[in-house]
């Protein structure tokens, strides 16, 4: 068996007994045994479990490199629910990261370094994709860079907490959930939007649906900005 094979063998058990169980719950040995490996091979191509966790963070920014940073060539508000959702499942994927965020970053300062490199990276091109949509006519930006950034680092807390926040109340990730997070999203930016708060709440549903597709509508509720809804919970 090829070393690129065994690793990502390893890792992907890796990631799966660390969604369910937790890192500190999971040994090597573990890992090893999941694997049909001895502990020696997998200390081969990883010395400890904090290597481990680290090919698991690469994996992650590897998925986000490979097309997260040309969101600013589609600047649409319809794009702008397609990326929260696309967040949320990569954060899915890999929840025990984000779950023992703090904890991680906290053991390994080298991580915590190329978290934040990441971090950044990422809110500098949230920031060209909103400046997009001010470019566009979508929405009105504030002059001053700090506010700005300020917006972009509070709809980043929101995506990057939001699993964490249904799981604490018990809830799965779904159409109703994920729906949910983007209206928080949505109550930040509005007072910098555009466009007929109505329609954008129509066209996030339908694109949230769309690429959750086999989840349930979420339940009637009060409706957004003063949309009616119909008899599944859509606004009308």
């Amino acid at each position: 068996m090829g070393t690129r094979t065994t690793q990502q063998r390893i890792l992907q058990a890796a990631l799966e007994m660390f969604n369910e169980h937790g890192t500190a719950a999971i040994s090597s040995n573990r890992i090893a045994e999941r694997c049909g490996i001895s502990k020696g091979n997998l200390q081969y191509h990883f010395a400890n479990k904090r290597d481990i966790v680290s090919a698991l963070f690469q994996m992650a920014v590897d998925e986000m490199d490979g097309g997260w940073y040309r969101d600013h060539l589609a600047p649409t508000l319809e794009h702008m629910a397609a990326m929260f959702v696309r967040q949320l499942q990569l954060i899915l994927k890999y929840r025990f990261f984000y779950r023992e965020l703090a904890d991680l970053l906290r053991q390994d300062p080298h991580l915590r370094s190329r978290y934040a490199h990441n971090r950044e990276r990422r809110l500098r091109d949230l920031e060209k994709f909103m400046s997009t949509l001010g470019a566009c006519g979508l929405m009105r930006l504030p002059q001053e860079g700090h506010r700005l950034r300020s917006i972009v680092d509070i709809t980043w807390i929101i995506s990057e907490n939001w699993l964490n926040y249904t799981e604490f109340h018990d809830r799965e990730l779904n159409t109703a959930t994920i729906l949910e997070g983007y209206n928080e999203i949505l109550e930040v930016l509005r007072p910098h939007l555009c466009v007929d708060p109505v329609k954008i709440t129509q066209e996030s549903y339908r694109t949230i649906e769309r690429l959750v597709p086999r989840a349930p509508r979420p339940p009637v509720a009060a409706p957004l900005w003063g949309a009616q809804p119909d008899a599944l919970g859509q606004p009308a």
